[in-house]
């Protein structure tokens, strides 16, 4: 199990070529969201490492930071002077300040002219892209690692959630029974109170008490609450991405709960629910860790 947050870091290196990545990821209901920083001349870069990611991640948001920095050669190469334009450019701004009576050009008036200094992006960057999908692979390692770290940390303690619940409803279940006797006769007390005589094998007394007890039996929300815990349990403890069954699940435990509190009017299982519906609470925050 792994978390949704994390951040991983890397270099790779190569013939004085260097480049960096830095991948961050936060919790997303979303399918794997990416969103990338990186110098312009190596967007095209983008689809591949998009592939890349897919194959590590099921959810979550990622911000991916790409730098690099190239070797002197590399950099000669995407800076030449282009020598044609040069000379075009200075015979131009010459005759310019002839004509208004500025001075004449310097080398840096001419440098700076469109065109002067070719780009040769996509020779100069050709020894990046190795560079690129190494520093990622380890990035995505390093974000790896500290997913992992912290999923084991969060199955800890959403371990230690379910089983307090589950406690708590087999103490719910061993009292369920007394509580639903203590019902019936606090229905008879209130009958007797308002004066109403009727024998306990009065045809009246004999539906009301059938239709109070079938609505104020836990039975069916015990065993399904038992049932739901296992599962969790399982999923918790499964290898693979248990995010979003653990999210509905942890619903399902919390519609059960709250029919169980409407159903029961006795003191102690209503306190018995009220935690079990604040460990819900904490355990759907944690969730939304998982991925």
């Amino acid at each position: 199990m792994k978390s949704m947050t994390g951040y991983g870091r890397a270099t790779a290196e190569a013939n004085g070529n260097q480049v960096t990545v830095e991948v961050s990821a936060v919790n997303s209901r979303k399918l794997v969201d990416m969103r990338f920083t990186m110098p312009r001349e190596l967007n095209a870069l983008e689809p591949m490492l998009r592939q890349s990611i897919q194959q590590h991640f099921s959810r979550g948001s990622l911000n991916i930071v790409v730098s690099y920095k190239l070797s002197e050669e590399n950099r000669r190469l995407q800076a030449a002077i282009d020598l044609p334009a040069a000379q075009a450019a200075a015979k131009m701004l010459t005759e310019l300040a002839q004509q208004t009576g500025l001075q004449p050009p310097t080398v840096q008036d001419i440098i700076a002219f469109p065109g002067v200094i070719s780009e040769n992006v996509s020779s100069s960057l050709e020894p990046l892209k190795e560079l690129v999908v190494q520093a990622l692979e380890a990035a995505l390692a390093d974000l790896s690692a500290m997913r992992e770290k912290e999923g084991a940390a969060l199955r800890e303690d959403l371990l230690a959630r379910g089983k307090t619940i589950a406690a708590l409803v087999e103490q719910i279940a061993a009292r369920g029974d007394d509580a639903l006797v203590l019902q019936r006769q606090r229905l008879r007390d209130r009958i007797a109170a308002l004066g109403v005589e009727l024998t306990l094998d009065d045809e009246r007394l004999t539906k009301e008490l059938t239709f109070y007890a079938e609505r104020a039996d836990i039975t069916e929300e015990i065993v399904r609450l038992q049932s739901h815990l296992v599962q969790y349990e399982e999923l918790l403890n499964s290898d693979d991405a248990p995010g979003r069954n653990l999210d509905f699940l942890s619903q399902e435990m919390s519609r059960e709960a709250n029919t169980l509190s409407a159903k029961t009017a006795d003191l102690a299982i209503t306190n018995d629910v009220l935690v079990i519906k604040a460990e819900l609470g904490r355990i759907r925050e944690q969730i939304m860790n998982i991925e």
